[in-house]
């Protein structure tokens, strides 16, 4: 749906555009004109500038209710057939055409996860959606600790490297260090009491969100009972 398209490009761009929404829908930039056109005079998107797009509130709705029919879909393929993150997006795009009460006894046997696989907030039912305070790992300061938050891109290339690399949503950074003369960036994770070191390309930097590492529990202190 074009309109759930342009709600996931919106969270990673700051312009979301004909060119950007053909490729990634697989159709011509004109094509996905004529349909945005239809869409614009329905109330549903606005023009942004000559080649942009913009969803209106009633387009923010439908867009999305569509979103978390997905989102739940993905979440049940994972945890009720062993589907990977880089599976579900192409396996779950009939979602949408499925019952509103059986979306929602999936969720329900699944335990109503509050995010996806790809990590990001699963909109409750009633239009709510908030992204947590995230910025990409392009963008991190060195040297702060980070948990990966959520990972905007549906390419199964480059989620099943990421999968490889263990960069997925709840994995701890314990550093994040630029390197000099570059965009890339090398990440410490520590997951499984192991610490490994990656250096991620500025491509995969700009879709991999974090948030701030929570503060560590204090340890309690030391007995002095003998």
């Amino acid at each position: 749906m074009l309109l759930k398209e342009v709600l996931l490009q919106s969270l990673e761009y700051k312009r979301v555009t004909l060119g950007r929404l053909g490729e990634q829908l697989g159709v011509s930039p004109p094509a996905v004109s004529r349909r945005a056109q239809q869409l614009v005079r329905r109330g549903y998107l606005e023009r942004d500038g000559a080649c942009g797009l913009r969803l209106t509130g009633a387009g923010l709705r439908i867009a999305l209710d569509a979103l978390r029919k997905q989102e739940i879909f993905e979440a049940y393929l994972v945890r009720e057939f062993g589907y990977r993150w880089d599976e579900v997006r192409p396996a779950a795009a009939g979602a949408l055409r499925m019952d509103d009460d059986l979306i929602e006894r999936m969720y329900a046997q699944i335990g109503r996860p509050l995010r996806c696989p790809h990590g990001l907030p699963i909109p409750a039912r009633d239009g709510r959606f908030q992204l947590p305070q995230a910025v990409p790992l392009s963008e991190w300061p060195s040297d702060q600790p980070a948990v990966v938050s959520y990972v905007l891109s549906s390419n199964r290339e480059m989620l099943r490297y990421l999968a490889e690399l263990e960069l997925m949503p709840g994995v701890y950074l314990a550093s994040v260090t630029r390197i000099p003369f570059g965009d890339s960036i090398k990440v410490q994770i520590e997951r499984d009491r192991s610490t490994r070191e990656h250096v991620v390309g500025a491509a995969l930097a700009r879709i991999v969100f974090v948030e701030a590492a929570p503060a560590p529990r204090a340890r309690p202190p030391l007995s002095t009972n003998h």
